[in-house]
């Protein structure tokens, strides 16, 4: 592949022409942020001059609207102010957290309205006398229908399962059954995903998914996928979305999809404080205390959520490595356990009614262990060994995100501009340790295996949106620059008895730069056809050098991504087709060509000529509310080229796993997802995917092509009179074919009871997971020409669970929106904190 150096990006050859000028790399980067910061200072200065401007023109006025029966201040209300007759709107303005709203209007007099959910829309007469040093105040007090308003709390009850042209959405906070759940248990629920015992999630069947915080990949954190689906409170989370085609807004690196998960944008007027815990109890068994705090006050809001976890999963390994007159079987104990500890904490300030900033900090540490005991038995050319083997996996990983958010509205609704800035840093040390304490046999007494990887990973994101309504339709454009630097050291030992440790090591750094801009249209048609068009232009540079083999990578390659939707609103539904073409990047570890001794008879090691994945997806969604019944269908075709795929190859007599770019990778499926009210209190849900894949490769074999994988899930909810909520859950999948793998997954189910007491402030919910089978099995079976390697895991997963929270201060709540930075741009295995 041609690498782009810094001296060639302003050669006459280059994708760039320019002047031939050399400039440093690290000097590149800071220019393009500098470029992003003065852009963005240039916009916010001109914006703040024009309301400088109108303010010294007008009369300072300030308002506060309550309400007329309890005194309290109206959150959000609606201000109207007419002229004097009331045929003419002056201007409109929401009141804040505590009612109060300020303005800057001319001497006069108006009709004032205020429009709040169940107001009786009274009109007010308002003065402005012509005295420019005088500050006028004014309280309006508004009447309330408590009736209307029950009546917007009985309609707020709405279907917990929806989509829309581009995503599906499951309404974590409308499901009385998801309150104080695990969110690796929760997630299941959401159409098209699946989850392993250890709590990673696939999309349609692939892992090839990105996972999201409010648009962020999880990665950005330094925390690994299936640790921040056990840390994330449950409590705090209000809905997550499926996103199978991202649009152009998106980063390039998604080609399974999206899953986003979306906190609780509300902050407290006053103090609101929620402590919970969630347990499940078992051989296998999970408990984890939560909190989640928010306090707000004038244009001021602060949050605060954090988890504790402590889980242990038991249950026994079965393991069988088979080539040409070669026989290793295994069997005995496992055990998977850690304590992850997550903190976030979350400020947010509202200059004036168009300005506003929003801080994030985000702390974890999450250690954890995977361990074996198992017997194992070798029978290599008729010659047997046994020996006991002990092997022991320990991770700690540690990370700090920080983020700064700057937003503001310009002088239409709509019209909007954000810049952001992001700093992650994050460490991971990783230590297997394995002892073979021979029982019998001509093998050496004791054989010790050891190795370790210590890594560091330094991220650094600056990013800038724009927003611009044009009629009925719809502008966004933006850049984006993500600095990434990792350092990592490799060490594999082996010793025994008679001969002492011999070592490999290996140490390497890598940098990565993705600089990126798009623009996406959306037009409304007509007879309620929408159109969105997209492009997004990605520039990625990867820069690696191997200590150990003295070798170097230098990657660089320019990405245009283009996306098109369009849609129609049907009377009691939708309809969308959708292509999108997406990138996804190797990986360092996937890079490496560093030979990893993973046991005797198994080396791993990397590629560095691995070229990045491309998706050509298509898919077609319809949906149908009628009522009592909500039905969501969809079929999709997905094209991958240089598809990065994991291979075994036997090769004298040893296995070696690498990772190798394959011809051509395709599949066809379909979804679909019913809901339906059987009566007031009986609902049903009823869900499934099926996927038809298919691979082509001139060099590697597919043991397993032209298959079918599918999955099913099945949901009923009954909701007793007093408040309490009833659930059964039960998920059947198949076995999962790809190339040269077959996994069985197990079935697994639930039910629980949840009631909600003192006016929702303390819930309760008790169950029972997997009722119907106290062990799971995963069965990972891998064939490739002479080479046989199974792996059975069975788990523990009978448990009782329990849940419970209580809320202390206010109900009342304030709705701010908040803009973060978004990043997924490197794809990466599910333990791997670091995403590199």
């Amino acid at each position: 592949m041609p690498v782009n150096t810094p001296a060639m990006l302003f050669n006459r050859n280059s994708p760039f022409f320019g002047v031939c000028y050399t400039i440093p790399k690290a000097m590149k980067t800071y220019l393009i942020l500098i470029f992003v910061f003065l852009t963005t200072a240039s916009v916010a200065a001109s914006t703040q001059a024009v309301g400088n401007n109108i303010d010294s023109l007008s009369l300072k006025f300030t308002g506060k609207v309550i309400d007329s029966a309890s005194k309290e201040p109206l959150i959000y209300a609606q201000v109207a102010i007419s002229n004097g007759s009331g045929q003419k709107l002056v201007m409109q303005v929401l009141t804040d957290t505590l009612g109060q709203f300020e303005l800057s209007i001319k001497e006069g007099t108006y009709q004032v309205k205020v429009f709040y959910m169940g107001n009786e829309n009274q009109v007010f007469n308002l003065v402005i006398p012509a005295h420019s040093d005088h500050v006028l105040n004014q309280v309006f007090s508004v009447k309330v229908k408590t009736a209307l308003l029950n009546e917007v709390s009985v309609y707020a009850k709405r279907k917990i399962i929806e989509n829309t042209a581009e995503k599906i959405v499951y309404h974590v906070d409308r499901d009385p059954m998801a309150k104080n759940k695990s969110l690796s248990e929760v997630i299941k629920k959401v159409p098209l995903v699946t989850v392993d015992f250890k709590g990673v999630p696939s999309l349609k069947g692939s892992e090839k998914v990105q996972v999201q915080v409010n648009g962020r990949s999880v990665t950005d954190y330094a925390i690994p996928v299936d640790q921040a689906l056990k840390m994330i409170p449950t409590a705090n989370v209000e809905s997550i979305e499926v996103i199978t085609n991202p649009g152009a807004a998106s980063d390039g690196e998604s080609l399974a999809g999206i899953i986003n998960i979306i906190t609780k944008n509300k902050l407290a007027l006053g103090g609101n404080l929620t402590v919970g815990v969630e347990s499940t109890i078992g051989k296998s068994y999970t408990t984890k205390p939560t909190l989640n705090f928010t306090y707000g006050v004038g244009k001021l809001n602060f949050s605060l959520n954090g988890s504790y976890t402590n889980f242990k999963t038991l249950g026994f390994s079965n393991q069988l490595y088979a080539r040409n007159n070669f026989l290793q079987t295994q069997s005995g104990n496992l055990g998977y356990e850690g304590n992850p500890v997550y903190i976030n904490s979350g400020l947010f300030y509202e200059i004036n009614k168009s300005q506003s900033l929003n801080a994030g900090l985000t702390v974890s540490n999450s250690p954890y262990t995977f361990n074996q005991g198992l017997q194992t038995s070798i029978n290599d050319q008729g010659v047997s060994n046994v020996f006991n083997r002990f092997s022991d996996n320990s991770v700690k990983s540690q990370s700090l995100s920080a983020n700064l958010d700057y937003k503001v509205k310009l002088n239409k609704p709509g019209k909007e501009f954000t810049v952001g800035a992001l700093f992650t840093a994050g460490k991971q040390d990783n230590l297997n340790n394995s002892i073979n304490n021979y029982v019998s046999g001509a093998a050496t007494p004791v054989l010790q295996e050891l190795s370790s990887n210590n890594s560091t990973v330094r991220t650094i994101i600056l990013q800038s949106d724009y927003k611009l309504p044009v009629g009925k339709h719809k502008l966004q454009a933006g850049i984006k620059v993500t600095n990434r630097h990792f350092d990592s050291q490799y060490q594999n030992a082996i010793s025994n008895q008679s001969v002492m440790a011999t070592a490999s090591n290996d140490e390497y750094a890598y940098d990565q730069g993705i600089y990126a801009a798009f623009g996406q249209f959306q037009v409304i048609l007509p007879k309620k056809w929408t159109m969105i068009g997209g492009l997004r232009y990605e520039r990625t540079q990867n820069d690696a050098k191997f200590i150990s083999t003295n070798s170097s990578v230098n990657q660089g390659f320019n990405s245009f991504l283009p996306t098109y939707v369009i849609g129609k609103n049907l009377k009691k539904g939708m309809i969308s087709l959708t292509y999108s073409y997406k990138i996804s990047r190797p990986g360092i570890s996937f890079l490496n060509p560093f030979q990893n001794f993973v046991n005797a008879n198994t080396v791993a090691q990397g590629n560095p000529d691995l070229l990045p994945e491309h998706k050509n997806g298509l898919s077609l969604a319809f949906s149908h509310n009628a009522g009592k019944a909500y039905l969501y269908v969809d079929a999709s075709a997905d094209f991958w080229s240089d598809y990065i795929l994991r291979v075994n190859q036997f090769v004298n007599n040893v296995n070696q796993i690498s990772y190798k770019n394959i011809g051509s990778y395709r599949q066809f499926g379909t979804s679909a997802n019913l809901n339906l009210t059987v009566t007031k209190s009986l609902s049903l849900t009823v869900g499934g995917t099926l996927n038809l894949i298919s691979t082509n490769d001139a060099a590697f074999n597919a043991t397993y092509n032209e298959k079918l994988n599918f999955n099913a899930s099945f949901i009923g909810t009954y909701n007793f009179k007093g408040g309490y909520n009833l659930q059964a859950e039960y998920y059947l999948y198949s076995n999962n074919y790809f190339f040269q793998s077959r996994t069985a997954l197990p079935n697994t189910s639930s039910i629980g009871v949840n009631k909600s007491l003192m006016k929702d402030r303390v819930n309760l919910s008790v169950g029972v997971i997997n009722p119907l089978n106290n062990k799971i099995e995963y069965d990972m079976l891998n064939v490739n020409g002479g080479l046989t390697n199974q792996n059975i895991q069975t788990v523990y997963g009978r448990g009782l669970t329990f849940g419970f929270s209580y809320q202390f201060g206010n109900n009342k709540v304030n709705k701010k929106s908040r803009t973060n930075i978004k990043d997924n741009d490197t794809k990466e295995g599910s333990t791997n904190p670091i995403g590199f």
